[in-house]
């Protein structure tokens, strides 16, 4: 099976483009770095060709809802559409357990690209993860005000 990752060289995407290597399917690494822009839709007709499946693990480092929103819906939406044009059979969104529970911006921004991934033409579906290990380091560097750090209040 050809399966496409979308973020395929990120901190998600580097161990999924491993663990489907390992079952022993067929991997295109769909990043900017192998020559494609989900925001744009720039490589993903050539990226899609021949796809059976696609796994969404795309991501943006931003804590501001609006730029989590963009980048989300534009990315995703322009994957979809592309996934749908190549014949793709199966799309899997990768998610966050709780995000429409939590208000924090960049929350708003996975739960919009949910919605895109509901309305697809493609058969999907959406796997909501807890947080990752790393998530405490990214927290850390992310949510701070000058040299002052802030710890979210939230259950994870």
């Amino acid at each position: 099976m050809r399966i496409a990752v979308a973020g395929g060289t990120g901190t998600v995407g580097r161990h999924t483009v491993e663990a489907v290597q390992a079952a022993g399917h067929e991997v295109v690494v769909l990043s900017r770095s192998q020559g494609v822009d989900l925001v744009t839709g720039h490589g993903l007709e050539a990226g899609l060709a021949g796809a059976d499946a696609v796994i969404d693990v795309a991501s943006i480092q931003t804590l501001k809802a609006s730029a989590a929103i963009e980048f989300f819906t534009a990315a995703t939406g322009n994957l979809l559409s592309a996934a749908a044009d190549a014949g793709v059979r199966h799309v899997v969104l990768l998610s966050i357990v709780g995000i429409d529970r939590i208000p924090y911006d960049y929350y708003a921004g996975k739960v919009a690209q949910e919605k895109v991934v509901e309305a697809s033409r493609v058969p999907w579906t959406i796997l909501r993860a807890t947080q990752f290990h790393e998530f405490a380091g990214q927290m850390f560097e992310r949510a701070k005000v000058g040299p002052l750090h802030l710890a979210p209040n939230a259950r994870t």
